[in-house]
């Protein structure tokens, strides 16, 4: 049954990575990401169930378009699979490792998805959408509200990770004001500092610190790959991805990462 609930969840972040791509990639563009229908980007034709099969039509039509043949761009076939990965990771942790039960998985794999909408997003027009973060934030509400009728948690850890969640939000924005004035320029962008604090909720004190920690290291590694791909581009880059990933990695590693580092400490 594990395996079959695993294909079950690869086929999940295969169909849920084509429709956060594509609400990306709507946003980003300005159009209505709820209403319409999915359309080709160079000849506009409507797009139908067969053109629409997440990684399959691509393969089946070599990455052409059925209607015009024009080539059409391999970011598709690839955020299909990375979020598959990423709901497969989720599954394996909660699921096949018994890092939790099925509520948090699902409780993960929908902010992984919101993460991913975000990550999207910001690398393509430097900005954050609300509603992402708003999802993630009403996710945790409903989610914990669950957990805590189900006995996973109590409403003494839901508190504390809302604290959590406002205190490396306040802090951020802190530091973001400080640097601002340090530096003379914005250090920090407001989604950013919004995607802190809706981090914190789910991944706690301790994880919150980790993904400061995290998320600049991977801010700096991606800066450092950019410069080197890319010399020509703005210095400027969208840190929102680095955190984005830096809190994927700690919903599945964070408590191992923490019982390490407290390891060292005793």
């Amino acid at each position: 049954m594990l395996i079959y609930y695993g294909v079950c969840a690869g086929l999940l972040g295969l169909i849920f990575g084509s429709f956060l791509n594509c609400t990306a990639m709507r946003i980003v563009r300005g159009e209505d990401f709820v209403k319409g229908r999915s359309h080709c980007m160079s000849c506009g034709h409507e797009l139908f169930a067969p053109d629409l099969i997440p990684l399959f039509s691509y393969l089946v039509h070599k990455g052409r378009c059925r209607y015009c043949k024009a080539k059409i761009s391999v970011r598709y076939p690839i955020t299909e699979f990375v979020f598959m990965l990423f709901s497969l990771g989720l599954y394996v942790a909660f699921i096949g490792f018994g890092f939790g039960p099925y509520i948090t998985f699902f409780k993960y794999w929908f902010l992984t998805g919101c993460l991913y909408l975000i990550a999207l997003t910001d690398l393509e027009s430097f900005d954050i959408p609300d509603g992402a973060l708003l999802l993630g934030g009403v996710s945790w509400v409903i989610f914990t509200a669950l957990e805590v009728m189900m006995g996973v948690h109590d409403l003494k850890w839901a508190f504390h990770h809302l604290l959590a969640g406002l205190i490396i939000g306040g802090a951020m924005l802190l530091i973001s004001l400080i640097m601002d004035k340090i530096l003379g320029r914005d250090s920090l962008g407001g989604g950013d500092i919004k995607l802190y604090a809706l981090l914190g909720l789910y991944l706690g004190y301790a994880g919150s610190y980790e993904l400061i920690i995290l998320s600049c290291l991977l801010g700096l590694l991606y800066a450092g790959a950019r410069k080197i791909l890319l010399p020509t581009a703005s210095k400027e880059f969208p840190f929102g991805p680095a955190i984005a990933l830096g809190g994927y990695i700690l919903l599945i590693f964070g408590d191992a990462l923490t019982g390490w580092y407290l390891g060292l400490l005793t």
